[in-house]
This record gives C-alpha cells, structure tokens and sequence, in this order.
C-alpha cells in the first residue's frame, strides 16, 4: 500500500528520506530519545513501505544488523512501545548453532600475540609486509574459511575459552517475527566479505542463508544486508545479480547517504548510528556523505584505507 498523501506532504519540507543502522544497543533511555527525535522529523515505514515508496521523502526505515541479544532486550521493547517497525538482518548459522560471530570471537584476542599470530600466517598471500595493518584490516581481506580456522587454531593453542553467547535465540527470532513489527533478513550464514569469496561460497552464503531462515520462521525472506556493506570493497555486481536472481526486493549497503533520486534496489545506503546527542545524529544524517569524506580525511589509516591498500597486495594465485 502506498504511504498516505498526507504522510508524503509531511516531507514535503526535505528532498530525501533516510535508512538508519544501528548494531548493538546498551541504554534503552538513548535508544528512545533517539527514535522520538527521529520520529519528529520523519515518517516511521516497514520494509515493504519503504519498497513501495523508496523514492518519497521524509520516509525513516530502521535497521539492526547481526542480532546481537541486546536488539531483545533493548531495542525491542522501545521499538514495541512506540510502535516501531524494523528491520533485523541475522545470520542462521549463528543463531542455529549458538555460535558467536567471528569477529565477536576476535573482540577477546584481538591483542599484539594474536596480531603477529595471524601476520606469520598469511604473509605469503601479500606482495608486501602486512605488519603494520590492524587485524581486522587483514582478517577481511580473507576468505572466511582462513578467518575461522586462524581464531580456532588461535584459541585451541592458547586454552581461550570463548564468550558465552552473545546473540538472539532460536526463539527469541522466531517470537520477534511473529511480533508484526519486525522483519527478519538475511545477513549471509557467516558474515563474510563477499568479494573474497569464490563464486561458488559467495552464493552458497547467500541462498543457504535465505532456505534456513525461512525454514526458521515460515515464510519467505525479501530483504538482504551485506556483511560489513562498503561497495566494491565487500560486495560487487556478482553479489547483486544473485540477489536479482533470487528475487529480493532490497538489498542494503552501508554506503552512508541518505535516500534520493533513484535508487539502486541492490545497494541501499544506510546512515549508521551507535551515539550521540540529538544535535549529532541530526548532522551526521545532514551531511552523512560529507561525514564519512571528512572521517576518511581527518584519520590516517582508516579501516577503508587499510583495506584498499591490502588489497592491492594480494597475491593473484592465493
């Protein structure tokens, strides 16, 4: 159905709408604040709204990526009070078999021994030292096969036990789809960077994804969020004709702008937020492709830096 005129007349002040993004969220009271000053400004949408209306403005689209446990414990239930819509994209892997994400696994040993651990092992699959590079840097320039055994061989080595689980349930997923409020998406099985995968894993990733949660929950699943979602750097056109193929309606990046023009179905901006006052949210949605400019200027090796540079130095044959 599309938005009502009166809705679209309330945007009439604003030429765009926007897709915000959050991940985790530890204060429910910052959480609210933030949703009521969204919703003075903006027109609260579902994800079939925002697809039938993705060119109208002053439209507002909330998104959580990962399913980390305080979406159920926060987030939700101030989504549920102010009659919120959402949209969760998780990993089925993650959830079926209550294993945390492997970058939730780096969290504990991302340290000075765990860094050289991984340069010693995949320096022959660079042209030049990677000593310098973060370890997340290095960790996504790989394949995911490489990334899970290197912190699995890591942690056996090292007698680290890992974190309790950290994310939604079985149940938790299955009662937040059954709400009405949330849609549920997929975020591939094991949040890889698509384009370091071979044609074969990367649509494996995705349509196995997409069979488990809808075995999961019971119907079918019509949207998609690349893991960590930069263009070109995570996933490519590949990725986007599979997406095609399968037929999902909207496929979101994280390519931080707002929605205007027209807009590619298969790679959505979103604006990311994670803190910050009114007044700092309001400007980075203001000038969200300006912020990121200025981020990728004011910092010397950012993760997009590093990343770029690493990849220029991968071996062709590894």
């Amino acid at each position: 159905m599309l938005i009502s005129f009166m809705v679209i007349m309330n945007g009439m002040n604003m030429n765009y709408s926007i897709i915000v993004m959050f991940h985790e969220i530890h204060s429910k009271i910052w959480f609210k604040e933030v949703l009521i000053y969204l919703g003075k400004k903006y027109k609260f949408v579902n994800a079939d709204q925002l697809y039938e209306n993705i060119c109208s403005n002053g439209l507002c689209h909330i998104t959580f990526d990962d399913g980390h446990r305080s979406f159920y414990e926060n987030a939700y239930p101030v989504l549920y009070e102010l009659k919120i819509p959402a949209t969760l994209f998780v990993s089925p892997t993650v959830i079926i078999n209550e294993k945390n994400y492997w970058f939730q696994r780096v969290r504990k040993i991302n340290n000075t021994k765990f860094h050289q651990y991984v340069c010693e092992r995949v320096a022959n699959r660079f042209n030049s030292s990677i000593n310098n590079f973060s370890v997340y840097s290095i960790l996504k320039s790989l394949p995911i096969k490489i990334i899970l055994e290197l912190i699995k061989n890591f942690e056996k080595e090292n007698r680290i036990e890992e974190e309790p689980y950290m994310n939604l349930t079985r149940e938790q997923l299955i009662e937040l789809n059954n709400s009405g409020l949330i849609e549920i998406g997929s975020h591939t099985n094991n949040h890889p960077i698509l384009v370091n995968e071979s044609d074969k894993v990367s649509e494996l990733e995705i349509r196995d994804s997409l069979k488990m949660l809808e075995d999961m929950i019971g119907h079918n699943i019509d949207y998609f969020a690349y893991p960590n979602g930069q263009p070109g750097l995570d996933f490519g056109e590949r990725e986007i004709r599979i997406l095609n193929e399968i037929g999902i309606k909207l496929a979101f990046s994280t390519s931080s702008l707002k929605l205007y023009g027209k807009i590619n179905h298969y790679m959505v901006p979103r604006i990311g937020i994670s803190k910050g006052n009114n007044f700092y949210i309001d400007n980075k949605i203001r000038f969200a492709k300006q912020w990121s400019l200025l981020r990728n200027i004011s910092h010397r090796n950012t993760e997009d830096k590093e990343r770029k540079a690493l990849k220029s130095m991968l071996l062709l044959d590894q």
